[in-house]
């Protein structure tokens, strides 16, 4: 397949191109600064502002898929971004005839806040509060934008190998993730890979953690 991913130079943004790459997609990087992103074979990069309507919709002509890894900075979580993102990556997609997009989100923004426990729960009730606001005002545009779209919720992220059997589950089954939900942003990237061509995710809140779910 060939997909944008609208923040390649991040942490996760950076390990799903690299297994995109290994899987033999072909790869769009749309970011805000090209240097950050050493030229390598099958990665077009574009450089571009989220604003940037024309330069973006451009990025997505021609592709299967649009991911969104986008996440602000510690120093910056109640700042606004996925709000305007978001709405944003869907106009864009939609002039260029993009139908599958897939958003990384985090466990506990909007319904997801029901399948998490205590002392996870605290934390995303209080420390991350804004940035998941802010999660949730993004997203709720997926709704109404017609497209095949899946938002992916894990939690705290860290960087590892894989894990064999990470807990991939339908938020609105109800399942509880665990207390500390530790995943594996090497996970993430497969899960979202692995659900690009997954009919049976459009329209869902995907859970992922590489903690064991009891």
């Amino acid at each position: 397949m060939k997909i944008v991913i609208i923040g390649a130079t991040g942490k996760t943004g950076t390990e799903l191109t690299t297994q995109a790459l290994a899987a033999g997609h072909t790869v769009v990087a749309y970011v805000r600064r090209p240097e950050a992103i050493a030229p390598t074979p099958g990665i077009t990069v574009v450089g571009g502002q989220l604003d940037d309507s024309n330069r973006l919709e451009a990025a997505l002509e021609g592709c299967d898929a649009v991911i969104v890894t986008l996440g602000p900075k510690i120093s910056d979580r109640n700042k606004p971004l996925l709000s305007f993102a978001i709405p944003a990556v869907i106009t864009a997609a939609q002039q260029a005839g993009v139908k599958r997009i897939v958003v990384l989100s985090a466990l506990g923004v909007g319904a997801t806040m029901a399948n998490t426990r205590y002392p996870y729960r605290l934390g995303a009730k209080t420390f991350l509060k804004g940035n998941f606001a802010d999660h949730h005002a993004g997203e709720s545009h997926l709704n109404d934008s017609e497209l095949d779209w899946t938002t992916i919720h894990p939690g705290p992220l860290f960087n590892a190998e894989q894990t064999p059997q990470p807990t991939i589950v339908d938020a609105a089954t109800g399942k509880k993730m665990p207390g500390s939900p530790r995943t594996m942003r090497a996970d993430v990237a497969a899960t979202i890979l692995g659900m690009l061509d997954e009919p049976t995710t459009y329209g869902k809140q995907m859970l992922v953690t590489s903690a064991t779910v009891r």
